[in-house]
């Protein structure tokens, strides 16, 4: 078996699972190869969903992978930019987790994750170290949850799910805050 069959034959959501599971108990330790998934990830889905909408489907794939890597770069060599967009990104992410659970019209949805990206982007940019690790640790606890949730496991929901979520979060942001120094 070679490594393309062996790869082949995970599931995404078990990829998930140890992704989520990284950016919650190291996320500050890997806000280097952080910082360029945020941007890659933040430029690809941006111009995509824009591009396919002009362009073939095609041609919008791979503007938005051209985009993707110029903006995982532009983050890598933009320090403060990559932390702004790395937070900004997690912390958007963990408000979406709770704003699931409210029938929101799509723009309003929009508009909190937006505020909530720039807010978080604007406050990791004063405090580096403890942001990081707080939207690392609950966004990485919010997506252990739903990969786990993707594999089968019946997990609870509502207010349940967010205190198992907040509770994993700050074991993560525990972990984090003890293994790590620097500014």
């Amino acid at each position: 078996m070679d490594l393309t069959t062996l790869i082949g034959n995970i599931p995404s959501a078990v990829i998930s699972l140890v992704v989520a599971v990284l950016i919650c108990f190291m996320g500050y330790r890997l806000r280097k190869a952080g910082i360029m998934l945020a941007g890659a990830l933040l430029g690809y889905t941006i111009t995509h969903n824009i591009a396919v909408r002009y362009m073939a489907p095609s041609t919008a794939l791979i503007l938005a992978l051209v985009i993707a890597v110029l903006l995982a770069l532009m983050c890598s060599w933009l320090y403060d930019a990559g932390i702004f967009v790395l937070c900004g990104a997690c912390g958007a992410l963990f408000v979406s987790s709770l704003l699931e659970q409210f029938a929101l019209i799509w723009w309003l949805e929009l508009v909190i994750l937006l505020a909530a990206f720039i807010a978080i982007g604007v406050l990791a940019l004063q405090f580096v170290r403890p942001v990081l690790i707080i939207v690392t640790g609950l966004s990485g606890a919010s997506s252990i949850l739903s990969s786990l949730a993707l594999l089968g496991l019946p997990l609870p929901g509502g207010n349940v799910r967010l205190v198992c979520a907040l509770v994993l979060g700050l074991v993560g942001m525990a972990v984090q805050f003890t293994t790590t120094h620097g500014r």
